[in-house]
C-alpha cells in the first residue's frame, strides 16, 4: 500500500494502550511521523520521523504544547490554524475522523513544507475518547507537482480558448468522439459524447465536405500509412448556421505488422470561420480591383486616344492628357482615403477646379459622399467645364466667375455650374471631346445631365447618386437644351 494513501486502524478499546507501550525502535523505524495526545491535548508519544519533520523535538506532557507538535501550521491558502483548530484536536472533541487533510507546516528554521495528516480519535474500554492519534508524512514534491500540473493544464486551457481551438478523442470500437469544452463550443454540440453513426454525422457536416472527410478519415486509417488526419469541413450549430473548422489528429494503432488495426483518433480542431470570411472579402476586393482597373484603362484609352485625334498637335496632346488624367488621379486619391467607400463631394469640386484661378471660383455646398462611379465621373465634367471655362467662358477674363453649388434631394444630390462675367456665349459650332467627355461622364453618375449655353455664360445642371442610395449605371436622361 503506498505511504501517500495509507490508512489508520479502527480504533479499539486497547489501540491507545497499546501504542504508549509500543517500543520506540518500532516507532522510530516507521518512515512516517506519527504522534499521540491525550485528551488534554498534550502530546504522550512521538517517533523520530515526526521530530524530523518538525525540525524540532516537543515535550512530552508540556502544556504549552497542545494537540500538535509543529512551529506554525496554515491552510494551503496561508491561514494560521491555531493548535486547537487543528485536525488533532478536533477529533480529540468531536470523535471526527480526519483522512487526506493536506496543510502547510512551518518550521523553526523558516522551512516551509506541506503534510497530508490522518487523524483518528482512541478511546477507552467504555468508549469514552481518551486521546487521538496523528499519522503524517511530508507531500510537498507532489503538492508541488499537482500545482504545476494544475497551472500547465490553465495555461493549455487558455491557449485552446485564446487560439478557438479544442481537443477530441474517437473511439472505434464504440464509434463515439469525446469532446472537451472548447471542442463542444465549436460543433455546436451540448455534450461532450457524440455518437458518429450515418445520422449523427450527416445532421452535423456539411453534405459537400463528407465526401473529402471521409477520404482523408480512411487515409489515416489505414495501417500501411503515418496515420495523419487532417481537414477541413463546415458543421451545423444549434442556430442552424454553418461553421468551417480545421481539424486534425492521429490516429493511435495497436499491434505489430499484419496485426496492426486502428483503435482511436486523437486531434484537435480551431475554427476557420474568420479566415474563410477574409479569403472571400479577399476574392471580392481582387475582383472588384480588377474590374475597377480596367474600368480606369478604358477610361484612359478613352481620353487619350480622343485628345490625340482632336489635338493640334503633339505636345499640345501631351498637355491636355496630363491635365485630363491628373483629374482622374486627384478623384482616385480621395477614394482611395475612404477605402473606395466613396468621396466627400467638397473635397471632390475643390481637387477638380484646384488648378483654376481660385479667386474667381465660389463654392458652396454641404459635405455629402458621392459613389465611386460618380465621384470619378463628377471628377472629369469638373474638369473639362473649368478648362472650357478658362479658354473660352467666364475663367478666361479676370473679371469672370464660376459659382459651384450642390445640395442634397431625395438621395441624390443636385450641382449646379454658373459662369458670368465672361464673354457672351453661344451654342458650339460644333461638339468638342471636352463636351462629349462630360457628356459620357455623366453616364455613370444615375442622374440627370444638362449643359445649357446661355449669353450670360455657360450654366451645367448635374444630379448624381449618394453613397447611400446606391450605385446606378444607367445612361443620363438628356433634357430639352442639352447639346445635339
Amino acid at each position: 500500500m503506498s505511504l501517500l494513501n495509507f490508512q489508520l486502524p479502527a480504533p479499539t478499546p486497547t489501540l491507545f494502550a497499546s501504542f504508549l507501550t509500543l517500543d520506540q525502535a518500532i516507532l522510530d523505524a516507521l518512515p512516517i511521523g506519527v504522534y499521540a495526545c491525550d485528551v488534554e491535548g498534550r502530546i504522550v508519544r512521538v517517533n523520530h520521523r515526526a521530530v524530523q519533520l518538525w525540525g524540532r523535538a516537543p515535550k512530552l506532557g508540556d502544556v504549552a504544547q497542545k494537540f500538535c507538535g509543529s512551529f506554525r501550521v496554515e491552510t494551503l491558502d496561508g491561514d494560521f490554524v491555531p493548535p486547537e483548530e487543528t485536525p488533532m484536536a478536533q477529533a480529540v472533541r468531536t470523535g471526527q475522523s480526519f483522512e487526506g487533510v493536506e496543510a502547510v507546516v512551518l518550521n523553526p528554521d523558516g522551512r516551509r513544507w506541506v503534510a497530508r495528516v490522518n487523524v483518528a480519535p482512541l478511546r477507552d474500554e467504555d468508549g469514552e475518547i481518551v486521546g487521538g492519534i496523528n499519522c503524517f508524512l511530508d507531500v510537498t514534491h507532489e503538492h508541488d507537482m499537482r500545482l504545476a500540473l494544475e497551472r500547465q493544464q490553465r495555461t493549455f486551457d487558455l491557449a485552446m480558448i485564446a487560439s478557438r481551438m479544442g481537443t477530441w478523442r474517437y473511439t472505434l470500437a464504440d464509434n463515439i468522439c469525446i469532446y472537451d469544452a472548447n471542442a463542444q463550443a465549436l460543433y455546436g454540440l451540448t455534450e461532450a459524447r457524440f455518437l458518429h453513426d450515418k445520422d449523427g454525422v450527416e445532421a452535423k457536416f456539411h453534405p459537400d465536405d463528407m465526401e473529402l472527410m471521409w477520404a482523408r478519415v480512411a487515409k489515416a486509417l489505414d495501417p500501411a500509412g503515418d496515420g495523419r488526419y487532417d481537414v477541413e469541413y463546415r458543421v451545423k450549430q444549434c442556430d442552424g448556421s454553418w461553421r468551417w473548422l480545421s481539424a486534425w489528429g492521429l490516429v493511435e494503432f495497436e499491434g505489430e505488422g499484419a496485426a496492426r488495426k486502428p483503435v482511436a483518433i486523437a486531434g484537435a480542431s480551431r475554427d476557420l470561420n474568420e479566415l474563410k470570411q477574409a479569403e472571400e472579402l479577399q476574392r471580392l476586393l481582387t475582383n472588384e480591383l480588377n474590374h475597377r482597373v480596367k474600368n480606369t484603362l478604358a477610361t484612359v484609352q478613352s481620353i487619350v486616344n480622343q485628345t490625340l485625334r482632336s489635338a493640334g498637335d503633339v505636345e499640345a496632346a501631351r498637355s491636355i492628357v496630363n491635365a485630363r488624367l491628373l483629374a482622374l488621379s486627384g478623384a482616385h486619391d480621395l477614394l482611395t482615403a475612404r477605402a473606395w467607400s466613396g468621396a466627400d463631394l467638397t473635397d471632390l469640386v475643390a481637387r477638380a477646379v484646384a488648378p483654376f484661378p481660385s479667386g474667381q471660383i465660389v463654392r458652396d455646398g454641404p459635405s455629402l459622399v458621392v459613389l465611386p462611379a460618380q465621384a470619378l465621373a463628377l471628377s472629369l465634367a469638373l474638369h473639362e467645364l473649368a478648362t472650357n471655362a478658362a479658354k473660352y467662358g467666364a475663367l478666361s477674363r479676370p473679371e469672370g466667375r464660376v459659382d459651384i453649388s450642390w445640395d442634397a434631394r431625395d438621395g441624390q444630390v443636385d450641382l449646379s455650374w454658373r459662369e458670368s462675367g465672361g464673354p457672351p456665349v453661344g451654342p458650339p459650332s460644333r461638339r468638342g471631346f471636352g463636351s462629349r467627355l462630360i457628356a459620357l461622364a455623366s453616364r455613370d453618375l444615375a442622374g440627370r445631365f444638362r449643359l445649357e449655353f446661355e449669353p450670360a455664360g455657360v450654366r451645367c445642371l448635374i444630379s448624381a447618386a449618394l453613397a447611400t442610395s446606391g450605385e446606378g449605371s444607367g445612361p443620363p436622361q438628356w433634357e430639352a437644351g442639352d447639346p445635339v
